[in-house]
């Protein structure tokens, strides 16, 4: 199918219903619509923009598809020699320059504990959603070798620790030292939390006690090396040597990821409940106490060598910010606090910004990555689109939903017609991170389907998205059928079918008017197609017909 065409071709497409609607984008005077990363803008009858892809309804299911299609079969292997010659160049380097349609490697650094963690949820979104099972395959694989060729001996002072970063193309991750920022062994410990939540997620879904050894090693150190946050030293250092136990930069608030981790297992009844509760409880604490209170959420993400505690990222932000709808017990004025995140997003990283880079384009808030770093990006974008949805869904506030869609529309301009990403493309000399492109942004569609399902496309099923991790799915024309590894949550589907059975381990649950106990809604979306939201009290199978 053609995809990237002229305006004229597009409104032959849509149809003459919408024509009328469609011919009020063009804009007055019949001048050239502008283009933006190779695609002509569409917009709206108010000048706001909408996805480049048609049919419009199916904007969001075509680029997460682009993606990962873009992973599976466009992706050039490393330079050699051998054998990195025989891995594709993700493994090893953080990101690509396209040089004339040839992918070439950034030879900046390699953000393992970036990148892992965030192919991981983005592979098991995209395998509940579409049932696809080959993205684990691949994500499977780079966990593996992640545990094998990055992890520090017993014998060191944080032993059984992530490292989280290395050199570009080193086979053996041993951090990132050739820019001289870093010492051998340096590692960042909120994302080596992220990496032990990781290993326990694919744990459940794989069931080999390799994953599940790799999360307790994560979890147990932690817990050994917790402390009580202050303003100035956060519950665990930002930055460490992990042979000598040197800390390089004492406070950090990317610390969302090890209160799931040590969540997760505590209520898995896995490792030391003692320990992990008492390490939980503190993170928990100097995140309400601190950053939720001082907006200073310090992340310098895994290659900038930030030391401060009044520095801000909108990753560290926007992870707490996520995690507060599906761990809503981490705070209990969430409600309270969730506008005033996205406010705070908004304050720092849509309307400050690089020089010449706007914060709103064509209706569309776009977003920056840190204090140090205010270009506009994709995933950042994205990021802010899924915690909008989410509140949408809380709130029923439509601004919020209005922010989620224009924001959204704008990070579908950043896929050429062939899945490949373009970071930032406002922005000049900036590379494509395989981190961000491929995990961080994708994986944020799925939150925002949770919040507006009609986003989804029509007349097919999904599961839109779920915290738990989910195997042996499988979709039939009317009936879906999935297994949840964890306990409680809650799933998002969107059916093309009204479902009059649906059971959870073989027992039935009924229709509610809303989600506080074990049940399910059911909201019509028209046209025979319903969102179906599933609250559950434990793991097992789900079937639903």
């Amino acid at each position: 199918m053609k995809i990237d065409m002229t305006r004229r071709e597009l409104l032959e497409l849509i149809g003459k219903t919408t024509l009328a609607a469609s011919l009020s984008a063009i804009p007055a005077g019949g001048e050239a619509a502008p283009m933006f990363n190779g695609h002509e803008v569409i917009l709206d009858g108010q000048g706001k923009i909408l996805p480049w892809s048609v049919p419009n309804r199916n904007a969001y299911d075509y680029f997460l598809r682009l993606r990962w299609d873009f992973i599976k079969t466009k992706v050039p292997n490393c330079p050699g020699p051998a054998p990195r010659s025989s891995y594709p160049q993700y493994y090893f380097y953080c990101a690509f320059w396209d040089r004339n349609g040839k992918l070439e490697p950034d030879t900046w650094m390699n953000d393992v504990a970036e990148k892992v963690p965030n192919w991981f949820e983005s592979a098991r979104l995209y395998y509940a959603y579409t049932g696809d099972t080959t993205v684990m395959t691949i994500v499977k694989k780079l966990v593996d070798y992640t545990i094998d060729h990055g992890t520090s001996p017993s014998t060191f002072a944080w032993p059984n620790f992530p490292y989280t970063t290395t050199n570009a193309g080193d086979m053996e991750f041993r951090g990132f030292t050739s820019s001289k920022r870093f010492a051998l062994h340096e590692t960042q410990a909120g994302y080596a939390g992220d990496m032990g939540l990781t290993y326990y997620r694919m744990y459940l879904y794989s069931g080999d006690k390799k994953h599940l050894t790799a999360a307790l090693n994560v979890a147990n150190t932690l817990a050994a090396k917790v402390r009580t946050g202050t303003s100035t030293q956060s519950v665990w250092p930002d930055r460490v040597v992990m042979d000598t136990g040197k800390v390089t930069a004492e406070y950090g608030a990317h610390w969302a990821g090890c209160y799931m981790l040590l969540d997760q297992l505590m209520k898995a009844k896995l490792g030391d409940a003692d320990a992990y509760r008492a390490a939980h409880t503190k993170v928990r604490d100097f995140l309400l106490q601190y950053p939720v209170k001082t907006g200073y959420w310090a992340d310098g993400h895994t290659d900038a060598d930030v030391n401060s505690n009044t520095y801000k990222s909108n990753t560290a932000a926007s992870n707490f910010t996520l995690a507060l709808f599906d761990y809503p017990e981490l705070d209990p004025d969430w409600r309270t606090n969730v506008p005033k995140l996205i406010k705070w997003t908004e304050d720092y990283f849509v309307f400050r910004g690089a020089p010449g880079e706007p914060g709103t384009q064509w209706g569309a808030n776009i977003v920056g990555e840190q204090d140090s770093f205010l270009f506009k990006m994709d995933y950042q974008t994205a990021r802010y689109a899924a915690e909008c949805a989410r509140w949408y869904a809380v709130s029923h506030d439509d601004a919020y939903k209005e922010k989620a869609y224009r924001s959204l529309n704008w990070v579908t301009y950043c896929n050429k017609p062939d899945g490949q990403g373009n970071e930032s493309p406002l922005s000049k000399n900036i590379s494509n991170w395989w981190s961000d492109l491929y995990g961080e942004c994708p994986r944020m569609f799925y939150s925002a389907f949770a919040g507006v399902p009609e986003w989804a496309p029509t007349g097919e099923n999904h599961v839109l998205y779920s915290d738990a991790v989910l195997k042996d799915v499988s979709y039939g024309a009317k009936k879906v059928q999935y297994t949840a590894t964890q306990r409680a949550g809650t799933d998002y589907l969107r059916l093309a079918f009204r479902p009059t059975h649906i059971t959870l381990a073989g027992v039935r649950l009924s229709l509610l008017p809303d989600l506080g106990v074990k049940g399910y809604t059911l909201r019509s979306l028209g046209n025979g197609d319903y969102a179906v939201n599933i609250r559950r009290m434990e793991g097992g199978q789900v079937v639903i017909q």
